[in-house]
């Protein structure tokens, strides 16, 4: 017989499926704002790094000036 339990564990099958696809979505997304966050720390390892080569550029420049 074709009744409301088959309904109802439909629905939990179903609903667990989502549950999961979604918690799948989550991980994804919680490693890709991880993979962001070392992006920017690489980044802005690189950006003090070419502060320092134009500060010394600079510096350079001033003395080969004053020759």
């Amino acid at each position: 017989m074709y009744g409301i339990g088959t309904m109802v564990a439909s629905h939990v099958v179903i609903m667990g499926a989502k549950e999961r696809s979604d918690n799948d979505e989550v991980e994804r997304l919680k490693e890709k704002i991880a993979e962001l966050e070392q992006d920017k720390i690489k980044k802005h390892a690189m950006m003090e790094i070419i502060e320092e080569v134009v500060r010394l550029y600079a510096e350079m420049n001033a003395k080969i000036q004053m020759l």
